[in-house]
């Protein structure tokens, strides 16, 4: 080739002085630079004509660590891919950061104590990285890039930039369990607030009913003097014929058709 593979990146540089001298991609110090594709994978890049941004930004050790391998090639894709990472490789201590506040501490034992704190502070360090937007760059050909607002969180029409401040309003004003909450706002609809408590109620308003069919055919069977596992049993068999039925529509129909004749 008539150029050497390094020289194929422009390096890209921040535009506001605050963010010299820090990673791109969580805020932390820059002691690397992520080459965007993969300076390693380079070669066979360019001998298959794909389209790249070939650009090299400052980057953490940890950060160019994560990204050493990944075959992405915009910056914005390895950005992304990046938050994915590390939400994936400190979950468990930003479980703890969400779920836990200071003021609980002096209830626990000190060794339990000492163990949350100390998961709290890391998971407090890889909240702020997740958060981080990155800044805005310029490369050697004057191109510049500009990074997007903080990111918000919205939570019934109500808007967040901070996402423990929005989980905090959905357990002390929303009145959801925090445990059951944060597995299905986090786990399966990836910090979307909005779509994980529709879930949380449809899966409590489930949960609920089926506490409340269980009264009913309890307190159906005491007042017939009917043995509760054959209530059960009918009432299921009612509703599996007919779906609309409710537990008490079912109890009726059980009425009707063997205790009333």
């Amino acid at each position: 080739m008539s150029k050497s593979l390094a020289n194929y990146y422009q390096h890209a540089y921040a535009c506001d002085h605050k963010n010299f001298n820090q990673c791109f991609y969580c805020g932390c110090e820059a002691t690397k630079r992520d080459h965007c594709p993969p300076l390693h994978m380079l070669q066979s890049i360019v001998d298959l004509g794909e389209e790249a941004d070939f650009v090299s930004i400052a980057a953490c050790y940890e950060c160019h660590a994560l990204l050493h391998n990944e075959r992405l090639m915009s910056i914005d894709e390895r950005f992304t891919k990046l938050k994915k990472k590390l939400s994936s490789k400190y979950a468990k201590a930003l479980r703890v950061y969400s779920m836990w506040e200071e003021s609980e501490l002096s209830e626990m034992s000190d060794e339990f104590a000492h163990s949350i704190q100390a998961g709290m502070k890391l998971g407090k360090e890889a909240a702020e990285r997740l958060a981080f937007t990155g800044f805005s760059y310029a490369t050697e050909e004057a191109r510049v890039t500009v990074r997007e607002k903080t990111k918000e969180f919205d939570v019934e029409g109500m808007t967040f930039t901070d996402f423990k401040e929005a989980l905090n309003y959905c357990i002390n004003t929303l009145k959801v369990q925090k445990s059951d909450f944060y597995k299905i706002l986090v786990e399966d609809y990836n910090g979307d607030f909005n779509k994980a408590l529709s879930q949380y109620h449809h899966r409590h308003d489930k949960v609920t009913a089926a506490k409340d069919g269980n009264t009913l055919i309890k307190d159906f069977s005491k007042q017939y003097k009917q043995n509760s596992d054959f209530v059960t049993r009918t009432v299921k068999h009612f509703i599996s014929k007919d779906p609309s039925l409710t537990t008490e529509g079912a109890l009726e129909k059980l009425y009707n058709n063997y205790i009333k004749k």
